[in-house]
């Protein structure tokens, strides 16, 4: 499998994006639940605008974009950046699932099969992520995959009469195989990069 390839799940798959999800990626930014849940990867923009932040993702050797299909119609967005210095570590900056879709299951399904493929096949040793200190759903999930609170972010978010701070969640991948010992999608397939290769000294 090609970095950034196909990645399949039970009820999901991650795919390459193409230009007809650029509606749904707009409608998305605009949401207001989603505003509320998560920061956005761009605002709202015109099709022109999408292309070509489209055009610079695809240029980037650095991070990968996913869209998220369920029941053969698009219900989301996964970006993923390596780290600065090395490679053997990374970071989801945005994991968007379709509000209409929300509470289905598939940001579960999706989040096991991206971790399979983080951990399994590019053997990496650590993936960060960022959630809003409110949004109970993806601390929930976080906390299944493996994830803990390793700092808490400067920003801070103003709703409903009070503020929202950020957490820095973290999971080594020693945590994912203990929670998941059984979700091997490539047993032996994926690349074992070297300690070089990886940025290990």
């Amino acid at each position: 499998m090609a970095l950034g390839g196909t990645i399949r799940g039970t009820k999901t798959t991650l795919r390459m994006p193409v230009e007809g999800d650029l509606v749904a990626y707009n409608r998305w930014m605009a949401d207001l639940r989603l505003r509320h849940a998560t920061r956005l990867w761009h605002e709202p923009a015109m099709p022109a605008t999408w292309k070509e932040r489209f055009t610079e993702q695809w240029k980037g050797e650095n991070s990968v974009l996913w869209s998220i299909d369920s029941g053969g119609a698009l219900a989301g967005l996964i970006r993923f950046e390596f780290g600065w210095n090395e490679r053997n570590y990374g970071w989801i900056d945005q994991f968007v699932i379709d509000p209409d879709q929300w509470h289905r299951g598939i940001a579960s399904d999706a989040a096991v099969a991206l971790h399979r493929y983080l951990f399994d096949y590019l053997d990496l040793r650590r993936v960060n992520t960022t959630i809003r200190a409110d949004n109970l759903a993806g601390a929930k999930l976080g906390a299944r995959l493996g994830y803990t609170e390793f700092a808490r972010g400067s920003d801070v978010f103003y709703r409903n009469g009070g503020y929202t701070g950020e957490i820095w969640l973290l999971c080594e991948r020693a945590a994912w195989d203990e929670r998941f010992p059984k979700e091997r999608e490539y047993p032996g397939e994926g690349p074992r990069f070297s300690r070089a290769e990886r940025g290990v000294a």
